[in-house]
């Protein structure tokens, strides 16, 4: 993964891949530091290629390029996310050691944890601290991986769509860097703050200090399973109970369908609660004397302020729904019609964002393994 674009001007178009569809964004830089969006577009892909790679591939290719047209996107440079559930997130202590030893080191520290041969993935790492294994003192790794192939069929379908792709990242890492920008102050770089993202088929978990990296994990879990849970109890389509769902706590719904759907999120709800709670005691091990001061919520469910403060009680944690686009303009002459419209906060386009402003793995804090 190559390093950063400089920002100058218009800077790399953020696609983000996703499980219903893609997110894709561009930002330019100002003189006077701040940013400034030109343009964002969404598309769901067609029912019938849901569960086909190579058609979303292909589907994507070819929106993208209609989106260059549609929106004024500017120039050929991006930066992509590929799906979560095509990546993996795994948190190692290792020994300090040179990192050229490190990067053999992991190699054969990840046989076992990863879901396919280590020798045929790309790996890379980054280093959240130290911590003591037994008054060892070890260095704690978010390592980061995802087969060769599938990021060889995402360059591909780059340039079949005439995109000079220079970085392929992570959804945390996009996170982390949409909201690195807004801890400027000295004070902020202890404070620790969650993200929650909740998507259609994932949950990013990320933590922070300020705007560095120090926990990550991927959850093969969203908004899907709460629509089939919902489905289950309710005896309708999965279409159907995304609706109800959506609906849910507003004066249409009848008491007994508020009922049945608070029942049948109770399961999932209490799965992904359970789930945030340990990585929060994961986090509180390594990080003794700096606990979590508040959680964010992003994601397509983000929009659920119910699901949210259910969330937020059961973590016993201040929480707010995240602004993305905070303290960034609008080039409205550019902007796509079906993206994020300022002053409304759209906490599901973190991921598109911080691609845009630079979600690359490099420098000292991120390596290549």
């Amino acid at each position: 993964m190559p390093a950063k674009a400089k920002k100058s001007g218009a800077l790399p178009i953020g696609i983000d891949v996703g499980t219903r569809g893609l997110k894709v964004a561009q930002l330019r830089s100002l003189p006077n530091g701040q940013y400034s969006l030109v343009a964002a577009a969404a598309a769901e892909y067609p029912s019938q290629i849901r569960d086909n790679p190579l058609a979303q591939r292909q589907f994507i290719g070819e929106t993208i390029g209609e989106m260059r047209q549609a929106y004024a996107l500017k120039g050929r440079q991006c930066i992509l996310s590929i799906p979560a559930e095509l990546t993996f997130i795994q948190h190692l202590k290792m020994a300090k050691m040179p990192a050229d030893q490190l990067a053999n080191s992991l190699k054969w520290e990840l046989q076992g944890k990863l879901p396919f041969d280590p020798s045929e993935a790309i790996i890379q790492y980054v280093v959240a601290g130290e911590t003591y294994v037994e008054n060892d003192l070890k260095q704690e790794l978010i390592v980061v991986a995802a087969r060769e192939d599938i990021i060889g069929a995402h360059l591909e379908m780059l340039r079949q769509a005439k995109l000079e792709c220079v970085g392929i990242n992570v959804e945390a890492c996009a996170i982390v860097e949409c909201f690195a920008r807004l801890f400027r102050r000295a004070e902020d770089a202890n404070r620790a703050t969650l993200f929650v993202d909740i998507g259609a088929g994932s949950t990013q978990v990320v933590i922070t200090h300020g705007g560095r990296l120090v926990f990550a994990k991927n959850l093969l879990f969203g908004g899907d399973q709460f629509d089939q849970a919902v489905a289950s109890g309710m005896g309708v389509a999965v279409s159907d109970a995304r609706r109800h769902r959506t609906e849910h706590g507003s004066r249409s719904e009848s008491a007994a369908d508020a009922e049945t759907i608070e029942h049948a999120l109770s399961g999932p709800l209490g799965s992904l609660s359970e789930e945030l709670t340990n990585c929060l005691r994961y986090y509180d091990s390594v990080f003794v004397n700096q606990p979590v001061e508040r959680v964010v919520f992003l994601g397509g469910e983000a929009f659920n302020k119910g699901l949210c403060q259910t969330l937020a009680q059961r973590l016993a944690l201040p929480a707010q729904i995240g602004d993305p686009l905070a303290q960034i303009g609008r080039d409205v002459e550019a902007a796509g019609e079906t993206g994020p419209a300022a002053p409304v906060s759209r906490p599901d386009w973190a991921v598109a964002v911080g691609l845009s402003l630079g979600a690359v793995i490099d420098g000292d804090s991120y390596r290549a393994a």
